[in-house]
């Protein structure tokens, strides 16, 4: 049971991973970096904006060597699984280009960890079935939290919505009650004015 124990620990030793929620500036540019100690790490980059304008921002991933590997404008969100072709820092930047004066909330998860290879896995499912067994729930707890985070971004940018639309039937209401209250004082003073008139002729 300890080696088991033991086993687990080791496999959450092997990844190296972050998340972050950022404010970014308008015309802001924002970037963070992963290092790949050696070739062949796997390395995941997911983003979404939680908030602020039309929920959208420029992103651009790159390699050692100021290498381009994924390039995005105006996108809400992203999710990439890469393999690190070499040893080095990769960088991952934002920019909040396409906003005037609009601060924008990204919140992002950047992973780096061993790929798992086909005949690696089936030589500890070989080894030891409950070792199989752990790296299957690790990957499937990982997808649980994509999903998650993913739900999370949906209900952020929903009550934004709701939010907005309960302000705007607020503000169109009282302008309603407004223009009734404006039309019904104009209508008695215009009758007053009519039958002063008619009192003024006779």
């Amino acid at each position: 049971m300890l080696k088991k124990l033991v086993f687990v620990f080791a496999l959450l030793a092997m990844a190296n991973a972050v998340t972050l929620r950022k404010w970014i500036a308008s015309h802001e540019k924002a970037c963070y970096f992963a290092l790949a100690d050696s070739p062949g790490k796997k390395i995941s980059f997911y983003f979404a904006v939680q908030q602020g304008g039309n929920y959208d921002i420029d992103y651009e991933v790159e390699g050692p060597n100021n290498r381009m590997l994924f390039k995005g404008e105006a996108e809400r969100e992203g999710d990439f699984i890469f393999t690190a072709t070499q040893q080095g820092e990769y960088a991952f930047c934002f920019k909040n280009g396409l906003s005037t004066f609009t601060d924008k909330l990204v919140e992002f998860d950047i992973m780096v960890e061993d790929e798992a290879r086909n005949e690696d896995i089936a030589k500890r499912a070989k080894r030891d079935e409950v070792m199989s067994s752990v790296v299957s729930i690790a990957s499937d707890l990982h997808l649980i939290t994509k999903f998650m985070k993913y739900f999370r971004t949906r209900e952020n940018r929903n009550f934004a919505t709701v939010s907005s639309t309960e302000s705007r039937v607020w503000w169109f209401s009282a302008l309603q009650s407004l223009c009734v209250v404006v039309v019904a004082v104009i209508q008695v003073y215009a009758i007053q004015a009519l039958f002063t008139a008619k009192r003024t002729r006779l």
